[in-house]
């Protein structure tokens, strides 16, 4: 337990358990923004636009889908506090969807997919084809309904807390997603008999890009706890770290 420092001591540490328990979970602070037009309603317009079959239709469909994935990826990235420093370093749309794939929300595969289909309507001045349109569609709505259930998720389970067994010590171990602070914050306490008051804490913030990798390993664990506390598949979660180590 002593030598935790880093994100990454912090995952073979978990790797060793033996067993764990959910034992607790509470909400977070997040507060889901209201714009005057939601990512539903871009999509509602982008639909009826592509029903129409004209040219006129076609062109505004684009755009509509255009903007209720921006929309709903702003959303997402104000929710989480992270969009000051999206807006502060200027990032562009690739390097935002490929945020999303790195946390694990989405195959990389679809998110090339998508800025192939997104980069090809927006820049070569043709009349997109209905087919195209079709697929960009279903690629929308799928982020549109993954990041909404996600956020729902990260609401409901700001902190979490396992009780975690190695050989013959007992921890107490939680995770916490700090909306505010932009970081997550991981204790280990150790609840074995003549050891209790021992306790272990690793703060992993996001305050610019330099932090990015680190962060981006404690968003992926700390999604990975959510799962695990809700289903309790041990050897998944173990799985799933060992890709982070």
């Amino acid at each position: 337990m002593e030598d935790i420092k880093e994100i990454k001591d912090l995952l073979q540490f978990i790797l060793q358990a033996d067993d764990l328990e959910p034992a607790a979970s509470f909400g977070s602070d997040i507060i889901i923004p209201v714009y005057d037009i939601s990512p539903e309603e871009f999509l509602a317009f982008a639909e009826n636009a592509i029903s129409s079959g004209t040219k006129e239709g076609l062109v505004n469909a684009t755009s509509n889908l255009k903007r209720a994935l921006d929309c709903e990826m702003d959303m997402f990235f104000e929710c989480i506090n992270l969009k000051r420093i999206i807006d502060k370093n200027n990032l562009k749309f690739a390097r935002k969807t490929q945020f999303l794939a790195d946390i694990g929300l989405f195959p990389i595969e679809s998110i090339n997919k998508l800025n192939l289909i997104r980069n090809k309507l927006e820049h070569e001045y043709k009349i997109p084809e209905i087919s195209d349109l079709l697929v960009y569609y279903e690629l929308v709505w799928s982020i549109v309904k993954i990041l909404d259930l996600h956020l729902e998720l990260l609401y409901i389970n700001g902190e979490i807390n396992l009780e975690l067994y190695i050989k013959s010590n007992i921890y107490y171990f939680t995770v916490q997603h700090d909306v505010k602070e932009c970081s997550f914050k991981f204790e280990v306490r150790d609840r074995t008999k003549g050891n209790e008051n021992l306790t272990k804490q690793l703060n992993v913030h996001l305050k610019d890009l330099n932090d990015a990798c680190d962060f981006i390993k404690a968003f992926n664990f700390y999604l990975f706890s959510m799962q695990y506390f809700n289903n309790g598949n041990i050897d998944l979660y173990k799985k799933k770290i060992k890709k982070l180590v």
